[in-house]
């Protein structure tokens, strides 16, 4: 796949913005005419193919949201319902509340799960 203006613009805005999600309409409406929908739909296909950025969907909006790729694969993330601000959750804590959960309540927790609430800017 070659890399076009457009391209550059999405991943651009994704890596300049990791703590965040987007969903394709937010997309739509931040771009305003300067990439096409179906271009914009695409891109998001071809980059989430790509590896780039991850797709989940949002159970408390139901929409689905975009947001740059990183290791995600092997720790859960708080998602602030607000701002949307995202935080990985990689310590000890939470590996042990895992540890706890499977050893005395035989659950094993999917590590792609997300914790919603808010955050401490949006709190106040």
């Amino acid at each position: 796949m070659y890399n076009t203006e457009q391209k550059k613009l999405i991943i651009d805005l994704f890596s300049n913005n990791k703590e965040k999600s987007f969903t394709a309409n937010e997309l739509i409406y931040y771009f305003d005419g300067k990439i096409n929908k179906a271009t914009i739909y695409r891109r998001l296909i071809s980059l989430e193919n790509d590896g780039i950025i991850s797709k989940s969907f949002n159970e408390l909006n139901g929409v689905y949201e975009y947001r740059y790729q990183e290791d995600c694969k092997n720790h859960m993330h708080l998602i602030c319902k607000k701002c949307r601000k995202l935080e990985h959750l990689k310590c000890n804590d939470v590996n042990n509340f895992i540890g706890h959960i499977l050893k005395s309540h035989n659950f094993n927790i999917d590590l792609s799960t997300t914790i919603y609430g808010l955050c401490k800017e949006c709190e106040i």
